[in-house]
């Protein structure tokens, strides 16, 4: 794909508008970077970025000139929150980077995907959010939050754990994040299944024991010590581990997801951890997020809650940066783009 001229890279993650990675943008001929500017100290970062926000959003009320014309010059957006209609807001628009794995928010801003490209950073994040999960799992199962009460309180009474080793893991969905999870439990001697779209007769994988179409999810699941929600949000995975689902699980089984909250029935999730609780329900992603105070899902026993966190940071926002630097490199040069999406798989009109 040609690129214009002097392409406009616009700049909507604000982590990359510090001045050396702006600088690095210029180092590109012919490529001109420039911000969507946020209101000093705007909190951007608490908001969910799964629905598409007006113009301005709530973190920005005093730049919205500024704002207007950035997205009209762009021919590049990168940026985690969208606007809506952002076809009408930026009409050369050509590429979206997206700061994250999901991307269903340009979807429901109305790209299309017969004008414009859309790459993710799926991958970047996988490995430390694998390490998260491990890390949960083990909290779990070696009772380590009893130990600390126990240190709390000052009581020497025993916490014994279950061993890790010898379980039965269940991925759903063998992305980057569910394939980087299943090395790293089979590092722990489990057993690993997987469920995923694309699953045909006598398919095998190299990091799995046994794969699932999504018709055999719920057989995967009753085979489960633990069940880890890594697949993407769309509308054939809106509460994917809905009540039935749940039901196939046994009582042993440990719920993580770290996909999206939409994968979930929240309120069913919540019944459940009352009245038939599983072992233990890790919860990082919610539907919507924030998660509402009023939620009963942060008083339940054994509900492991965090705040769309489990991604390390301490260098994912290089690794983001050297991800669009090339690519828009790749783009002004007419290459193929790394992670480019599939637009019509993931339902973009």
């Amino acid at each position: 794909m040609p690129s214009p001229e002097t392409l406009r890279v616009c700049i909507g993650f604000t982590p990359l508008t510090a001045p050396h990675y702006l600088e690095r943008l210029r180092s590109i001929p012919g490529v001109e970077p420039v911000v969507l500017p946020i209101d000093p100290g705007g909190d951007w970062l608490s908001v969910s970025p799964g629905e598409p926000h007006s113009e301005p959003p709530p973190w920005a009320k005093t730049v919205a000139r500024e704002r207007e014309a950035a997205l009209a010059s762009a021919h590049v957006l990168m940026a985690l929150h969208t606007p809506d209609r952002l076809s009408e807001r930026a009409p050369g628009l050509r590429w979206v980077q997206g700061a994250g794995a999901g991307v269903e928010q340009f979807g429901k801003a109305g790209i299309a995907k017969d004008r414009v490209v859309l790459t993710n950073c799926s991958g970047l994040s996988s490995g430390s959010m694998a390490e998260w999960v491990i890390g949960r799992l083990l909290q779990v199962w070696k009772r380590l939050r009893e130990a600390d009460e126990f240190q709390r309180a000052h009581r020497f009474e025993r916490s014994y754990g279950r061993t890790f080793a010898g379980s039965t893991i269940g991925i759903v969905g063998l992305g980057h994040i569910g394939r980087a999870v299943a090395v790293r439990a089979r590092a722990f001697g489990c057993r690993i299944l997987g469920s995923r779209r694309t699953v045909r007769p006598g398919d095998t994988d190299p990091d799995v024991d046994q794969l699932y179409p999504t018709a055999g999810l719920h057989e995967m699941l009753a085979l489960c010590d633990a069940v880890v929600v890594a697949a993407p949000a769309t509308a054939d995975t809106y509460h994917l581990i809905d009540r039935k689902a749940l039901a196939a699980m046994p009582r042993r089984a440990v719920l993580v997801n770290v996909a999206r909250g939409s994968l979930v029935d929240e309120a069913e999730l919540a019944r459940v951890m009352q009245e038939e609780p599983l072992a233990a329900a890790i919860l990082d992603v919610f539907d919507p997020e924030p998660l509402d105070p009023a939620s009963p899902l942060w008083d339940i026993p054994n509900v492991f809650i965090s705040a769309h966190s489990s991604v390390s940071v301490d260098r994912y926002m290089d690794d983001v940066f050297e991800l669009f630097f090339d690519n828009v490199k790749r783009f002004r040069a007419g290459e193929p783009l790394r992670n480019q999406v599939d637009m019509k798989a993931v339902g973009f009109e």
